[in-house]
């Protein structure tokens, strides 16, 4: 890609998160951001439709981001502790960023952390009950961070960490136990 096309696109994304951090983005204008870039607005409708789709953009990139830097993002059914606490901590490394980016859109943060674990584990569903199990394993645990990460109260985070293991290997592992029995 064209250098000065990377280099506007983040001067954008720049001014957009500057306001993101006093406004919500649904207040955040177009005429907005290209004051705040010193771009003029068609510079800013030559990369992107509208604020929204900008602001869509920058959260999958922090979601991306987030992700990829989550060394156990593949070992919710070998060590389900070693997943629950690499993603606690990978989270909490990247809160500051998280709550910046998500002010006002915790739903937001959710649906896109979901979606984007829950493709992690898409081959290895080998059954219509292993895609419940894992959508309901990872969707629960999503809210679990989701409280954990937003809500400002005192947490024990090794209960957060023992109960959220044991409810993932319970939900998960079903077979094994039975397996075990025959």
């Amino acid at each position: 890609m064209d250098l000065r096309i990377v280099k506007t696109r983040l001067q954008i994304k720049n001014a957009f998160l500057k306001l993101r951090a006093r406004l919500m983005p649904e207040n955040i204008k177009v005429k907005d951001i290209c004051e705040e870039a010193q771009i003029n607005k068609t510079t800013f409708y030559k990369h992107y439709a509208d604020s929204m789709e900008l602001s869509n953009e920058i959260d999958d990139s922090v979601i991306d981001s987030v992700v990829s830097t989550f060394p156990e993002r593949d070992k919710l059914f070998e060590s389900p502790r070693e997943y629950v606490m690499g993603l606690l901590d990978v989270l909490e490394c990247n809160s500051e960023l998280l709550k910046s980016v998500f002010r006002g859109k915790r739903d937001v943060l959710c649906s896109k952390l979901e979606e984007k674990l829950h493709g992690l584990f898409k081959d290895k569903a080998k059954t219509e009950d292993d895609r419940i199990n894992i959508s309901f394993a990872v969707g629960g645990f999503v809210r679990i961070v989701n409280d954990y990460l937003f809500n400002e109260t005192q947490k024990d985070i090794e209960k957060i960490i023992d109960y959220t293991t044991k409810v993932v290997e319970r939900i998960i592992r079903p077979r094994s136990s039975v397996a075990a029995r025959d």
